[in-house]
């Protein structure tokens, strides 16, 4: 069951929409009377973030022969040049048009970003095809290398790999600064379409950038089980995608990992919170964390490191937070997630949460600070998921899981204390 009216995410109304912006300002982008849509056609929508793998994602499509090129059809530019060749005066006017055009085999496909979301929800489009189409989330679980590349992509214009080269490579210049942006943004990105997925109700196909290069059948089989076409096969002759990285991209990224001072507002070494006084200083609390992993057994880490054996298809069953220093067992507390509304008690630290041996997986956690704790100190958590998704870090009291409540693969907890200065 899917939401009806579609719900829009705060979040993701609030990133910055030029597309969206430029469109409405040239044409009606109001719901109307329902667009013309031939009623056997169904819509496969690609939803990415820059520099994630699209490209190669829709190459590695179109090479099947079933779909036809997943481009970027309602950036502002494409939209307002066919509206004006074709004398169309609204939105719904130009996805009639631009659907029939670029259907294949009775299926549309297109990529789209937030904005795109948002420009098709208040124009009543996808309230009226949410029944008849899928979406692929594509995620890229190395964010500092996707940071990277965009931060690259802004300065030489190669958005894609065929994409002329505007500036050589001896005149990009490094900055930390636009790195750890990118990071944020991406981030931002990703939540907004969590946050869609999950208010109404959608599971999207999730499909991850890494898994996609390294092992593209196994990737596309299991696109193509989810989208119910069991014959869809990849041509390799028909691919046309070359890897745009280079030594460069390894020699930003090792010096951004580096670098000292980290760069502003990025690192959990240098987390500042908002407080009336001067900016807050952080310092680590340690913890010992214990998870058990299906069919390995418990795995132990700290604050700050990554628990878990990915890569491997095993998940979390269970696992514990015990404070070794700033901290009191009673300052903490966490709960998993077994399932849809599903959460277990909240328990204090220390406490095993879950279960061992029974092959009942975490499809999430939660985790707070309690009493003085509260106040004084910062809790956040990450995770990454067997469907390939990458949630937070998110701040204390936040339920971590995945638009499709996929198993725990690993996570991370973070415990800083602030001190105010004087």
């Amino acid at each position: 069951m899917i939401r009806k009216p579609l719900v829009v995410p705060d979040v993701m109304l609030r990133i910055h929409s030029p597309n969206r912006d430029q469109i409405a300002s040239r044409i009606s982008t109001a719901p109307g009377v329902p667009a013309d849509l031939p009623p056997a056609l169904r819509f496969v929508f690609t939803c990415f973030t820059n520099r994630g793998g699209s490209a190669y994602l829709g190459d590695l499509l179109g090479s099947t022969g079933f779909f036809g090129p997943a481009y970027e059809a309602f950036n502002a530019g494409d939209v307002l040049a066919c509206c004006q060749e074709h004398g169309l005066r609204s939105f719904r006017q130009y996805f009639e048009h631009v659907v029939r055009r670029d259907a294949w085999n009775d299926t549309y496909s297109a990529k789209l970003a937030p904005e795109q979301i948002v420009l098709l929800a208040e124009s009543g489009i996808l309230d009226q095809i949410i029944g008849r189409s899928d979406f692929l989330f594509l995620n890229r679980v190395d964010k500092l290398a996707q940071a990277i590349s965009r931060t690259i992509a802004e300065q030489n214009n190669r958005w894609a790999w065929d994409s002329p080269i505007g500036l050589p490579d001896d005149k990009l210049s490094y900055s930390s600064e636009r790195i750890a942006q990118h990071l944020r943004d991406i981030t931002l990105l990703n939540l907004s379409f969590e946050q869609f997925f999950g208010l109404n109700g959608i599971v999207p196909i999730a499909v991850e950038h890494e898994r996609l290069v390294s092992a593209p059948r196994q990737e596309l089989d299991e696109i193509a089980r989810r989208l119910e076409l069991p014959g869809l096969k990849m041509d390799p002759g028909r691919l046309r995608y070359r890897r745009q990285a280079n030594e460069i991209n390894q020699a930003w990224r090792s010096r951004f990992l580096l670098e000292t001072p980290a760069p502003p507002a990025s690192s959990f070494g240098d987390i500042s919170l908002r407080h009336d006084g001067p900016t807050a200083q952080v310092r680590p609390v340690t913890a010992e964390i214990v998870a058990h992993v299906h069919n390995v057994g418990d795995v132990t880490g700290a604050c700050g490191t990554w628990i878990g054996v990915p890569g491997r298809g095993l998940w979390i069953e269970g696992f514990s937070i015990a404070p070794r220093q700033g901290i009191a067992a009673e300052d903490i507390e966490y709960l998993g997630i077994t399932g849809v509304e599903q959460p277990l008690l909240w328990v204090s630290g220390g406490v095993f949460c879950g279960t061992r041996g029974l092959s009942a997986p975490l499809r999430g956690l939660s985790v707070r600070l309690r009493n003085a704790a509260a106040d004084r100190y910062q809790c956040t958590y990450s995770a990454r998921f067997m469907d390939g998704a990458a949630i937070g870090p998110l701040a204390a009291g936040r339920l971590c899981h995945s638009a499709s409540l996929a198993p725990v693969e690993t996570f991370q907890i973070l415990i800083n204390q602030v001190f105010r200065l004087a």
